[in-house]
């Protein structure tokens, strides 16, 4: 269950999880009320700073804060403007701040009731007795929700263990009901009886959460048709005022620990996940790490001894999004975490592909996975291009593309049709195929819910007879074919891969046909070329080059009869022609630099990109 789970989670020790300070969070304070030790006003402070681009319109400071809506719910120490001075702008109302202003006030009288001997609340009792917000000039810009907090005797409020005392029993009160209308029952989270909430004690900030417009509840039941019964409040969700705060924080501490959160620009969801009994998992972190992590990881994984034993421990990950206030969980699972690393292992299997430029089977992490997704953009003038950037709105990328990666990857999952169906298209449109894209490709294609074709190998497959890898794979000898015939610097303006490859991956026949037709002249310029050579060296090279070219176009040839040869086929078909394409390609670059295949240029044209790294994000 998700708040057991995550009540019993035990965030590592830090500033940010300290107990003492039940119910409060990092908000930009933009003013500071300075009063002397008997309550005399000082000085307001502005926080901000014009030269500071984190500090523009305030600082960040942690501070009282249980969530609020409509509801008039000072905070002790530190809460807006229209609080604490009492002051309305264009944008409020004067009635509700005068409320809200003597509310703030009845919250620091009970403060120093309960706490006559408290410096602090003495200080600002004292400062309202005088008159207050009366005292305090109007500085040229302000706002009525800023938030401000008070400083007395060159000491934050909020550093008086009192105030997060009596704060802790006021958020208890005002979310259980308070006084006789509390309700007792059965917490679903702990098991014990207890005061049960009526709503959540805090919200989460809306940066943690995309798509959320306010900070946003975790569980919220203001109108009858939120609930099953049609009663207000968490009647159907029973959960106890300690479970409540427990859970919401722990989940805050989550969802803002990069180590363990998968969160993207322009994704719908962030996906966090944690271990439970205080394990780890550096498999699990693996799938956001760089490839050269992941694949001296995994390589180690493979050739060590068997692993630690992880039956005590389950790995829980939460995916979530906003929806104005309210969270909207996407998925929520529990699982061994044994199961959870071996999907993930599974995963990078799934994905490997050969590289063109590199010995070993490349994999790939999910931000990268992500990017190679949106569109390419080719360079200008030689320069190398790029994928447009997950934060730009014109890259075409699916909004739960990431969601959909990390279930796959964690559970083993199949992907949409519609994952596979996106990258042809976006292979086809841009005429670029890299490894990501072919992993990404593969893995779509053996994760396929209704595939219809054989899932590819990692690397060339010669066994494999499908018309469509074949197309593909006679389509690179062909290419290949052309860029041997011309020097570098006479190549075609527009090559056989420039005019006939997008329609190809649709429409093989075409394109094959066309290259059936021109492959002989070409091979026959590279035949010719050989007699201008200088040294016999150089001749026999040429000639080889042109024997082998012949022979591997007419061995794939023959594989594809006139019946098989495929005209219209379909994605998972196409799929199979880039996957097919990518294979026989690789295969050749990697035999050049071996010097298996003479007949290939490795410096031609055909160079490696830029290998892309976070700052694409």
């Amino acid at each position: 269950m998700l708040l057991r789970q995550l009540v019993n989670f035990r965030p590592t020790a830090g500033p940010d999880h300290d107990a003492s300070r039940p119910y409060s969070r990092e908000r930009r304070v933009r003013w500071e009320l300075n009063l002397d030790r008997d309550g005399q006003f000082q000085a307001l402070v502005d926080l901000a700073d014009p030269t500071d681009k984190a500090a523009r319109s305030g600082r960040m400071k942690l501070v009282p804060n249980a969530g609020r809506t409509v509801a008039i719910a000072p905070s002790l120490g530190a809460d807006d403007v229209q609080y604490i001075l009492g002051w309305c702008d264009e944008q409020t109302k004067p009635e509700r701040v005068k409320a809200a202003h003597a509310a703030f006030i009845a919250l620091c009288r009970r403060w120093k009731h309960e706490h006559p001997d408290n410096d602090a609340a003495r200080a600002i009792i004292a400062f309202y007795d005088r008159g207050g917000a009366d005292l305090v000039p109007k500085p040229d810009k302000w706002a009525s929700k800023e938030t401000v907090t008070i400083v007395v005797d060159g000491r934050p409020s909020t550093d008086s263990a009192a105030l997060w005392q009596l704060w802790k029993t006021v958020v208890e009160e005002r979310k259980s009901g308070g006084g006789d209308d509390v309700r007792r029952g059965l917490c679903l989270a702990c098991g014990r009886v207890g005061a049960l909430l009526n709503r959540m004690p805090q919200a989460l900030p809306k940066a943690l959460v995309p798509g959320a417009d306010q900070e946003v509840a975790l569980i919220s039941a203001n109108k009858a048709i939120h609930t099953y019964d049609f009663s207000e409040g968490l009647g159907t969700a029973p959960i106890c005022v300690n479970c409540g705060g427990t859970a919401v924080a722990n989940l805050q501490t989550i969802l803002a620990d990069p180590t363990h959160t998968f969160t993207y620009p322009r994704q719908r969801t962030r996906l966090a996940w944690w271990i439970t009994h205080g394990g780890h998992s550096a498999t699990i972190a693996l799938l956001d790490a760089n490839p050269a992590a992941i694949s001296d990881y995994l390589d180690r994984v493979y050739t060590a001894t068997p692993p630690r034993s992880l039956h005590e421990h389950q790995l829980c990950s939460i995916a979530v999004s906003g929806n104005v206030a309210r969270l909207v969980v996407h998925d929520w699972i529990e699982q061994p975490l044994a199961e959870a690393e071996a999907a993930v292992q599974q995963w990078f299997a799934d994905h490997e592909i050969t590289h063109r430029w590199q010995d070993h089977r490349a994999r790939f992490p999910m931000w990268l996975l992500l990017t190679c997704a949106g569109q390419w953009q080719p360079g200008v003038t030689g320069a190398q291009g790029r994928y447009i950037p997950l934060y730009d709105k014109a890259a075409d990328r699916p909004d739960d593309l990431a969601q959909l990666l990390l279930h796959s990857a964690l559970y083993g999952a199949n992907l949409p049709s519609y994952v596979l169906a996106h990258v042809v298209r976006r292979i086809r449109t841009d005429g670029h195929v890299d490894e990501p894209r072919a992993a990404l490709i593969r893995v779509a294609l053996t994760r396929h819910p209704h595939t219809t074709v054989e899932a590819p190998m990692p690397g060339l497959d010669p066994a494999q007879h499908d018309p469509a890898y074949v197309s593909g794979r006679l389509f690179a000898v062909l290419e290949a074919t052309q860029r041997a015939a011309f020097p570098r610097e006479e190549q075609p303006n527009t090559t056989f891969f420039d005019r006939y490859f997008a329609g190809a991956v649709a429409n093989p026949r075409i394109a094959l046909v066309q290259g059936s037709q021109l492959w002989p002249a070409w091979i026959k310029k590279i035949t010719s070329s050989a007699e201008r050579e200088r040294t016999p060296q150089g001749r026999n090279k040429r000639r080889a080059a042109a024997a082998a070219l012949r022979t591997r176009i007419t061995d794939l040839l023959a594989l594809l009869n006139a019946e098989a040869l495929p005209a219209r086929i379909t994605t998972e078909a196409q799929s199979l022609f880039i996957v097919g394409y990518h294979h026989q390609r690789a295969d050749d670059l990697v035999r050049a630099r071996t010097g298996r295949a003479p007949e290939i240029a490795v410096n031609e044209q055909d160079q490696p990109e830029q290998p892309l790294n976070a700052v694409t994000m």
